[in-house]
C-alpha cells in the first residue's frame, strides 16, 4: 500500500506533489520520492530518501526540481524491505518515461524471466515489482517520443500480461502524465483539475481524495479499473477504458488504510466506519453483551467507537493516549518491531479503568500484536472485563495485492474460532464484524475480500512464490539487523 501523485500544468508542480505526499504520508513510511522534468534543460530530476516526507525534501529541493509535470511515491514495503534501491519512482532513460505504482504484481517472477528471455540485454536494477511494470511498458513502446496512443497500446499490451493489483501515474519526458490502474480496481486512484494557474488549468492524480482537495483541486473523478488516461502538457485530457474485469476495491481502505476525510467508491470513509459501528453494536445487542465504557484503539476504529457508544447508549472514552511520534505499527517492519512501538505507542488512563466492563474497539485484528499488548496494558490497568470488538471480519487469508501479510500462519485468525482467538489474545470475549455487515457499511456493489474469505478477483496461482519471496525478505532483513 503506498501513495500516489501525479501533477501537470503548473510551476510548482513539485511542491505540490510534496504538499499531496504529506496528506498521504499514512500510505507508506519508508521513505519518497519526487520527479520532475526541467525542460529548459530537456532533463529529468529525482530526489528520493527514506524515512518520512518531510525528512525528504527541503526548501532546497524545489530549486533543483523544476518543470511544470511531476510524479511522487510514498512507500509502504512488501517486497524489499528497506532497500533504498527500491525508493520510486523509477526511471527509464532510454524511452524517456518514469513511473510509480501502488499494488503487487503477483506474478512478478515469472514476467521478470519472460522478458529476459526475449531480450536478455534488459538489464533489471531492483528485485522490485514496479520495475518489472516499466520494463514491460518500455518493450511494448515503440521508438520516438511516446504520445497518448502509443502509451495506451503498451498499457493495454501490458496488462493483458500483469496479475495482480496496481495504480500507476507516469511522467514522460515531453512533460506529459498517464496513468492507469489495473482491471479490477483493486488500488485507488483519482483524477483532478484545477482553474487559474499560470497555464491556465492543472490536473492531478492521487491515490485519495483528500490530497486533491488539500491542493484545491475540484471535478474530481475516480480512474475506473482498467482506464488509462493522458494528459499533454497543454492540458489535452485523453481518458479511454483499455480492460476492465471487475470493480473490486479492497475493503481494508475504508476500514483502516484511507483518511477519513477521503471518498472511496463515492462513499465517504467516515461514512462507512460510522456504518460499520452501528451494525457491529447490533450484533453486540444481539448477543447480549453488556459494558460500563467504550473504548477505541487509537486512530482508526475512533469513529466507529463513537456510532457504537450512540447505538449502545455505553459512555464512549478515550482512554488509550496515543503517542502521536510514533509510526503506524501495522506498515512497520517485522513482529517485534510491531510490539515494540505499540508498547511506546499507547499508554492507559488507569483510574477511569479500573473496575470497569471495557468494550474495545478496534478497526481490524491482523496478527494480533496490537490487540494483545494493549490487552495487556488495559488488565494492568484494572479492568473487570475486556470485551474486544473488530468492525472487519475475521481475516485468515493472505493479501497478495499490496498489504503485508502474506502468510496465513501468522493471522491469528486463521484456523481458529472466535474462542480460541479471545483466549490467545487474552479477552473475555471477541466479536467480529460480518462478512455481510461489512458490505452493507462499505455500500459497495462489490469489493475484493480475499483476505476474509478467500476468493480472490484475480488469479492467485503464482501466490506461493510471491508469498515465499516476502517471507525471504523479512528473514533476510531480521538477519541484518540482529
Amino acid at each position: 500500500m503506498c501513495g500516489l501523485v501525479g501533477i501537470v500544468g503548473t510551476d510548482d508542480s513539485a511542491y505540490e506533489s510534496f504538499v499531496a505526499l504529506m496528506n498521504l504520508q499514512h500510505r507508506g513510511q519508508d521513505g519518497a520520492g519526487i520527479l520532475t522534468v526541467d525542460t529548459r534543460r530537456n532533463q529529468f530530476n529525482v530526489q528520493k530518501g527514506s524515512g518520512l516526507v518531510e525528512n525528504i525534501f527541503s526548501e532546497r529541493t524545489f530549486r533543483t526540481l523544476k518543470g511544470p509535470a511531476s510524479i511522487g511515491h510514498t512507500r509502504y514495503a512488501t517486497i524489499g524491505r528497506r532497500d533504498p534501491n527500491l525508493l520510486q519512482p523509477f526511471l527509464d532513460s532510454d524511452t524517456g518515461i518514469a513511473i510509480a505504482h501502488n499494488g503487487n504484481i503477483v506474478n512478478c517472477y515469472e514476467l521478470r524471466e519472460e522478458i529476459l528471455a526475449k531480450e536478455p540485454h534488459v538489464l533489471f536494477a531492483t528485485e522490485s515489482d514496479s520495475e518489472v511494470i516499466l520494463r514491460l511498458l518500455c518493450t511494448n513502446l515503440p521508438g520516438g517520443q511516446p504520445d497518448a496512443s502509443t502509451i495506451f497500446d503498451a498499457i493495454q499490451r501490458s496488462m493483458s500480461r500483469l496479475v495482480g493489483s496496481y495504480a500507476i501515474v507516469g511522467l514522460v519526458k515531453d512533460c506529459a502524465i498517464f496513468a492507469f490502474r489495473d482491471p479490477n480496481g483493486v488500488r485507488p486512484l483519482f483524477l483532478g483539475r484545477k482553474e487559474g494557474t499560470a497555464n491556465g488549468h492543472a490536473y492531478a492524480f492521487a491515490s485519495e481524495t483528500v490530497a486533491l482537495d488539500y491542493l484545491e483541486y475540484t471535478d474530481i473523478t475516480e480512474v475506473q479499473p482498467g482506464e488509462a488516461v493522458y494528459i499533454t502538457a497543454g492540458g489535452e485530457v485523453t481518458r479511454k477504458m483499455l480492460l476492465k474485469s471487475s470493480y473490486s476495491p479492497c475493503m481494508f481502505e475504508w476500514v483502516y488504510f484511507a483518511r477519513v476525510e477521503s471518498e472511496m467508491g463515492g462513499e465517504s470513509v467516515y461514512k462507512a466506519r460510522f456504518n460499520l459501528g452501528l451494525i457491529l453494536a447490533e450484533e453486540v445487542k444481539r448477543r447480549g453483551i453488556e459494558a460500563d465504557l467504550i473504548l477505541p484503539v487509537p486512530e482508526t476504529s475512533r469513529i466507529a467507537a463513537i456510532a457504537m457508544s450512540e447505538a449502545l447508549n455505553t459512555p464512549f472514552r478515550e482512554l488509550l493516549i496515543k503517542n502521536r511520534y510514533v509510526n503506524r505499527t501495522f506498515i512497520l517492519d517485522d513482529q517485534a518491531a510491531r510490539k515494540e512501538a505499540i508498547r511506546r505507542k499507547l499508554f492507559p488512563i488507569t483510574r477511569e479503568i479500573v473496575g470497569k466492563r471495557c468494550l474495545v474497539v478496534d478497526d481490524s485484528i491482523v496478527r494480533g500484536n496490537t490487540a494483545l499488548q494493549i490487552v495487556k496494558l488495559i488488565r494492568q490497568a484494572g479492568a473487570k472485563e475486556v470485551i474486544l470488538v473488530s468492525t472487519c471480519p475475521p481475516i485468515s487469508n493472505p493479501c497478495y495485492y499490496g498489504i503485508d501479510f502474506p502468510t496465513p500462519s501468522e493471522l491469528v485468525a486463521f484456523n481458529r474460532t472466535e474462542e480460541q482467538i479471545a483466549e490467545e489474545l487474552g479477552v473475555d470475549r471477541v466479536v467480529y464484524q460480518s462478512v455481510e455487515g461489512l458490505k452493507k457499511a462499505l455500500e459497495q456493489k462489490s469489493l475484493c475480500t480475499g483476505c476474509i474469505t478467500g476468493t480472490y478477483p484475480t488469479d492467485v496461482s503464482h501466490g506461493i512464490l510471491f508469498e515465499e519471496q516476502r517471507s525471504l525478505d523479512r528473514n533476510r532483513q531480521l538477519t541484518e539487523t540482529a
